[in-house]
């Protein structure tokens, strides 16, 4: 492994140069990154992937929708379609995305859109849909020809950014000091007995600056799973062996949890925004004969397209954040943003 890293260190030191030097140029104005007047909250993180971005989106969504006209946008990774798309009833998980996809099937009466261009996205939102009052970017911290009016960069707890090195050594997709740009940095997947002590401890580590407000939350997993027909207590499968089938970056945490719970089951674990093709299909319907398939809230829009004579399941994934471990509110910081003048 050492002699790994020797070898690809040129190749990441090439590209810490690129992504400095770029950064360098936004920074100094040399290149504009726009700013809009509607309320606009950023989610990101350095890092390829697995930090809960998507988790911290239906958060804010789920809090908000009711208070807020709320549009989306997002790249919509791995979709089969390019340019501007918008969500409707007619939408697949391959023509938006399997992230925008899960944002609009469980929240229905908010916008979804999806763009490449994140500056050709908004100047379409703000003219086709101008009752917008707040707009929420997926993914965004590396996409800096827009500006969100609040940037929250997200981490996890077992493998926070800084610990990590800049690709392809390690996982960050620019340098670590890069998290200056962040207004709230959100640590996800803390353990639930986090005590003041790890916690103060891993503050000293990530070395926020004075205008810098971290908030530590953690995943939580309903108790019951979904299929497209019906809901069943989670604890339901401890009758019968079933098949886990995972596409996203980290899926230890739902592993963990089911095997808390008692259950058996075999894991089929692809990559992260996994396309499904025909040989997956196969050996999933092969080897869930007779026993049901539980899957992610995300891999779920993927899978019952191509899949259609199983049971198919998936389960709920939200998050919390303790007020006993948490200096400040989360709720109430993201409301004041959206309010002021």
């Amino acid at each position: 492994m050492k002699n790994l890293k020797f070898l690809l260190y040129p190749l990441s030191l090439i590209y810490r140069l690129y992504t400095s030097f770029r950064n360098f140029l936004f920074d100094l104005g040399i290149i504009d990154s726009i700013v809009y007047k509607i309320p606009t909250i950023g989610i990101g993180n350095l890092s390829t992937g697995g930090t809960g971005k998507s988790i911290v989106v239906d958060y804010i969504i789920e809090k908000h929708k009711n208070k807020s006209k709320i549009t989306t946008l997002s790249r919509g990774y791995n979709r089969n379609t390019k340019g501007f798309v918008q969500a409707s009833k007619k939408s697949s998980a391959y023509e938006i995305g399997d992230e925008p996809f899960q944002f609009y099937s469980k929240h229905p009466e908010i916008n979804v859109v999806v763009c490449e261009d994140r500056r050709k996205g908004m100047n379409i939102i703000l003219k086709n849909l101008p009752n917008t009052d707040l707009c929420i970017w997926d993914d965004v911290f590396q996409h800096r020809f827009v500006k969100p009016g609040l940037m929250i960069l997200t981490t996890t707890f077992q493998y926070p950014f800084y610990e990590d090195e800049i690709l392809p050594i390690g996982n960050l997709r620019e340098d670590k000091s890069s998290s200056k740009r962040a207004d709230f940095i959100v640590v996800t997947k803390c353990p639930d007995n986090l005590s003041k002590k790890d916690k103060d401890s891993f503050i000293k580590s990530l070395k926020p600056l004075d205008n810098q407000k971290v908030f530590f939350s953690s995943l939580t997993y309903l108790k019951k799973i979904k299929s497209e027909s019906e809901e069943i207590e989670i604890d339901v499968l401890k009758d019968d062996d079933f098949i886990l089938v995972t596409g996203i970056a980290d899926s230890s945490y739902l592993v963990n949890f089911l095997k808390f719970k008692g259950l058996k089951f075999k894991h089929l674990k692809y990559s992260d925004h996994y396309n499904f093709n025909k040989s997956s299909i196969n050996k999933i319907t092969e080897l869930s004969i007779n026993k049901k398939i539980l899957t992610t809230e995300k891999d779920f829009g993927r899978l019952t397209p191509k899949i259609n004579d199983r049971d198919i399941y998936y389960i709920e994934v939200g998050l919390e954040f303790p007020a006993e471990i948490n200096d400040n509110d989360f709720d109430s910081n993201i409301e004041e943003y959206i309010n002021k003048d």
